[in-house]
């Protein structure tokens, strides 16, 4: 895989996580239309560069985007 396509499917990921408050993985999985590894290189991308934040809501793990990186 190349890196360019993490960075598409990065932006796939942020879009879906623009749209609303937070998501679950298997919210993103099946919104993306993406397979598990991919989700997780994406969201791995996507924390690298500090634009994802993860929650924990009664033993979810929750992802949103980091609303303190574009103010």
């Amino acid at each position: 895989m190349e890196k360019s396509t993490i960075g598409v499917n990065a932006g796939k990921i942020w879009r879906i996580l623009n749209n609303c408050d937070a998501a679950t993985f298997e919210q993103i999985l099946s919104q993306s239309g993406l397979d598990a590894k991919d989700v997780y290189l994406a969201i791995g991308w996507l924390s690298r560069e500090n634009k994802i934040e993860f929650l924990e809501l009664n033993d979810v793990q929750l992802f949103c985007l980091d609303k303190n990186f574009y103010f």
